[in-house]
């Protein structure tokens, strides 16, 4: 789960914040505020996003799990910060990002450095690096007592 106490600064705020909407499942209504007009969206091995308009469009087709079949029945996602550095408008992160199913099973987990470029007070973009292996990772087991509203009480009580 993505904490903003974690950052030592605005821009490392600002970067988390993306994130953070992303956990709570948050970043379709947030993304222009937090995002500038030709926000690009990079990931290893998929298509780079360019502007809003193109972000707005994947997302109304179904997001990327129509990039990357194992994430056909992913409800949420999460991530782990391992590492947070900036130096002026660029900020580095180190992490562990999940995508979860209803039923509590962590469809894949890449492990990612990513770049957040800022720009006045927006993102102007966010490239994530990572081995595209994990495309074809095996889910973990289903978790009988898992619940998405569960899950999302945590987050709120974090």
């Amino acid at each position: 789960m993505i904490d903003l106490n974690d950052a030592s600064n605005d821009e490392e705020r600002l970067a988390l914040s993306i994130f953070q909407a992303m956990d709570r499942g948050t970043l379709m209504e947030e993304l222009r505020e937090l995002c500038t007009e030709d926000f690009v969206w990079a990931n290893s091995g998929l298509p780079t996003l360019a502007g809003l308009d193109a972000v707005f469009d994947l997302m109304s087709r179904g997001g990327f799990r129509n990039e990357i079949p194992i994430l056909e029945t992913q409800t949420h996602f999460s991530a782990d910060l391992l590492h947070i550095a900036s130096t002026g408008n660029v900020v580095f992160t180190e992490r562990i990002d999940h995508h979860w199913d209803a039923d509590g099973r962590d469809l894949m987990t890449p492990h990612i450095c990513g770049i957040i470029e800022i720009r006045g007070s927006q993102i102007a973009r966010l490239h994530d690096f990572y081995d595209t292996i994990c495309y074809q990772q095996t889910p973990t087991e289903i978790q009988p007592e898992y619940t998405l509203a569960a899950h999302r009480e945590r987050q709120q009580r974090d």
